[in-house]
């Protein structure tokens, strides 16, 4: 297995080329962390974005899940990644590749790497080495923060995880109820004690207190891209489908009858009825995911009292025809609800549409 990021670019270590100067040195290095950055903010994005697309994926599974996430280093701090995968009870399990990292004192690393460049005398320079090796403490955050473990240090990468599944294999499920005034959005410390010794107990070290805070319409367009990109599908809400090949009202014409679940929707109350919305979205793409057309539609249901009760039991009804394009591979179906960016969404290949 290679990493497609390597090592030296994400932390270029210093550059010592005999005989230039310092003000050359300088200028390699500075454009050296310029690269860097850019290359830890394209690794950063495209990782929370495979995160916020697994806890998407299993939102709608009971109870608690865990996540085994191998990395050489995090390129964020282990709370954001634990303020996603809270909502959706997922406990993380950080496993560091790296295996064993040395530790050594500053004065001893600089000195090995200017001998390393005095010997190599040309542009490149070594693998990035550092007093303390860097990701250590995200992961560690991240697996507390979730009530996961943290594994660092260890060549063993096989046991790590094999405990990190055998971690579930006993669990308890606790739960409280907070205040609104306690609805802070802020990260609130939890400790549990247990009085047998000898046991240790993994749970998560605080709570996120989440506001309902409305969401923006750019919050609202990056879900969908992401749930219109990623290779999962997402139950965040749950939706289902029954298609049919049919000729009217078009001919070879996709007849989409779906159903949404509302448990997980924000259901508005302003003084008059109940009411539900929901923006659907049909894609089109072709064999390498790229969009051929797409239809787009908004649902708004008033909820008396009769029918919120039956839709909470059957789902909200929809019902689309779709004509699709002769390079249509995939059928991707997304519902998201404006009010919380949440997105459930449907990969539906042609080829299985009898």
């Amino acid at each position: 297995m290679t990493s497609h990021t390597q090592r030296d670019t994400a932390e270029p270590g210093n550059i010592h080329l005999p005989n230039v100067g310092a003000v050359v040195n300088e200028a390699i290095d500075a454009g050296n962390q310029k690269l860097a950055a850019l290359s830890n903010q394209a690794r950063a994005e495209t990782t929370m974005a495979a995160l916020s697309a697994i806890a998407a994926h299993v939102a709608d599974v009971p109870g608690r899940k865990n996540l085994l996430w191998l990395s050489a280093n995090l390129p964020f701090p282990g709370r954001m990644i634990a303020r996603i995968l809270s909502r959706a009870n997922i406990a993380a399990y950080p496993v560091d590749v790296r295996g064993l990292l040395p530790r050594m004192p500053q004065e001893d690393v600089e000195s090995e790497v200017d001998a390393y460049t005095s010997n190599l005398g040309t542009l490149g320079g070594p693998p990035a080495m550092s007093a303390e090796p860097i990701g250590i403490g995200a992961m560690v955050e991240m697996a507390d923060d979730t009530g996961g473990r943290a594994f660092i240090n260890t060549n063993d990468l096989t046991g790590a995880i094999r405990q990190a599944i055998d971690d579930s294999s006993v669990r308890y499920t606790l739960g409280f109820y907070i205040t609104n005034e306690a609805i802070d959005g802020q990260l609130h410390e939890i400790k549990l004690e247990v009085e047998r010794k000898g046991l240790i107990v993994n749970y998560p070290k605080g709570y996120f207190a989440f506001k309902d805070a409305p969401v923006t319409e750019e919050e609202n367009r990056r879900h969908l891209l992401i749930a219109l990109h990623s290779p999962i599908e997402s139950s965040a809400i749950p939706v289902q489908v029954s298609i049919d090949r049919v000729e009217k009202p078009l001919p070879h014409c996709l007849s989409i009858f779906g159903s949404i679940d509302i448990h997980n929707i924000q259901v508005l109350q302003k003084g008059g009825p109940r009411e539900v919305a929901f923006d659907v979205v049909t894609v089109e793409q072709d064999q390498s995911v790229k969009v051929v057309a797409q239809l787009g539609s908004t649902i708004k249901v008033d909820l008396s009292n009769e029918k919120y009760t039956a839709y909470m039991k059957s789902g909200v009804p929809f019902h689309q025809y779709v004509q699709p394009k002769a390079d249509a591979a995939t059928l991707r179906i997304l519902v998201e609800d404006p009010s919380t960016a949440a997105v459930g969404s449907l990969v539906i290949p042609l080829s299985e549409i009898k």
